[in-house]
């Protein structure tokens, strides 16, 4: 498996499969593609995008950091969950926001992800919240 940077509109089809199941390609034209310094990544594994995730410098209200960013839209093909893709996507965008000279790394997590986000030192930050046709999520983050 290996991380590579990708065009946004190359994220669409996992975020439509994962996260807006039922949803039309629009609904996963999301603001993060077109912030100048955000980055897209994904995992590849034998030819196919099995794992993405976005990444913007953002600062959130209830964190205290000096350069924050925030990971959105991280999907799994569920047919290579399980294999460590998601794992390695975050770890490489760790690196990547350390560089470029981030604290934290924060997102708004599910609530099926808090296991997946606690293995990889994340916290959660406040109460559950709710995202209007999405569901339930934590805010959750962790230092870089």
């Amino acid at each position: 498996m290996q991380v590579v940077r990708i065009p946004a509109g190359e994220t669409h089809p996992l975020r439509l499969l994962v996260l807006r199941p039922g949803g039309t390609v629009d609904d996963c034209r999301w603001p993060i593609d077109t912030v100048p310094d955000a980055f897209h990544l994904a995992v590849e594994k034998d030819g196919r995008r099995v794992c993405i995730a976005s990444f913007q410098p953002s600062s959130h209200p209830a964190l205290t950091a000096t350069h924050a960013w925030q990971l959105r839209g991280m999907a799994t093909h569920p047919d290579h969950r399980g294999i460590g893709a998601g794992r390695l996507l975050v770890e490489h965008a760790i690196e990547q926001v350390r560089e470029l000279g981030a604290d934290l790394l924060w997102c708004n997590a599910r609530l099926v992800a808090l296991p997946f986000y606690e293995r990889l030192g994340f916290r959660t930050e406040g109460p559950e919240f709710d995202i209007a046709g999405i569901g339930p999520h934590y805010l959750m983050w962790r230092p870089v």
